[in-house]
This record gives structure tokens, sequence and C-alpha cells, in this order.
């Protein structure tokens, strides 16, 4: 029994280290800034309410706005690439749903792409590196997420081949632990390859 007690001890400590990291890796990729000059601005997708963004996919947007009004600011003149398909429940693809709520903010729909048959996070990257990759050789983007989604997206964006920062839309635990947590075991699935 003892021994058992000790297995379970040190399981929970090394589980405990292992979000502890996490959420430090989190917030350094928070604290690392991403440089002006993008070629693309990707945002991915979450959420939908009927086909309108939810409060996380309206917060990615509502960040994309800010990085792009920065980007125009200095001198340059990103195209926005919104991505994500359509979920079980979801009336519209959430690229779809992006895209109406940029326009809608005052961004040129010549400026918008679209990315519409991405399922997750590693698909939102691969298929939008492939189209950036086609458009503009040698280009540099800017992925645009949420906090606790930096981590993974950061992964997920070298492993396509996808040049460029990642940008937290807001704190790592601004959704709250639940989400750190399930974000920290994606991670850790990713990186064993298993989504």
């Amino acid at each position: 029994m003892r021994a058992l007690l000790i297995v379970a001890a040190l399981l929970c400590g090394y589980l405990l280290l292992w979000l502890l990291g996490f959420l430090g890796l989190a917030l350094h990729q928070r604290r690392r800034p991403a440089p002006v000059g993008s070629d693309y601005l990707v945002v991915l997708g979450a959420a939908l309410d009927g086909c309108e963004p939810g409060p996380t996919l309206a917060a990615r947007l509502d960040a994309a706005l800010a990085r792009l009004a920065a980007e125009e600011a200095a001198g340059y003149a990103p195209l926005v690439l919104v991505t994500g398909g359509k979920g079980p429940h979801e009336q519209c693809t959430e690229a779809a749903a992006m895209a109406r709520y940029l326009t809608a903010r005052g961004v040129p729909a010549e400026r918008i792409r679209r990315e519409e048959r991405a399922a997750n996070t590693a698909e939102n990257l691969r298929f939008s590196a492939a189209l950036m990759a086609a458009e503009r050789p040698g280009y540099r983007c800017t992925v645009v997420t949420s906090g606790f989604h930096t981590v993974r997206s950061a992964l997920a964006a070298r492993r396509a081949g996808a040049r460029g920062d990642v940008l937290g839309a807001d704190g790592p635990l601004a959704h709250g632990p639940y989400l750190l947590v399930r974000e920290a075991v994606g991670t850790a699935l990713a990186m064993l390859g298993r989504v």
C-alpha cells in the first residue's frame, strides 16, 4: 500500500510539474513580441454561436484587427487569412463567420483569404501554410489565437512549415484553468503525434 501511495504521489508531482512548465511556456510565448512586417495574419478558428463568432473567436478577431492596425501604421499591408471548417453543430464554416466579422469592421474583402476545410489546429496551420506559400513564396505570418492556445499553435506552425510568430489574443488564464489544463493535455498529445 505504501509503495502505491509513493507512486501516486510521484505521478501527481510529475503532472503538476508538467502543468507548471506548460503555464511557463504559455506565459513566455505571451511575452515574446511578434515583430511587425507580416505578409499574413492567420486567425485560427474557434466555436461559433450559430453563424457568429463566439466569445473566444471574437477575442481572436479583435486581436487580429488591432494587429492589422499596428501593421498598417508601420507601413505594411498584410492579408488576413481566416481558417476553420464547419463543425458538426455549426451552421457555417468558421472562416465564413470570421470573414463577415472582419468585413463588418472595415477590412476590405479583397484582403481576406479563407481556408474552410480545417477541423483542428494542425490542419489550420498545414492548410494555411500551403495557401500562403502558393500565393506568396517566402511569406512571413503572424498566427493569432487565444493565449492558452499559443504553445500548441507554435508547435503546429513549426511542423507545418508556417514561417512566422504566434500572438495570443489574451492571457493564458483568461478563459480559466480548465482550458489551460485541456490545452496542456492537447499539447502533450500533439508532441506524441496523436493529434
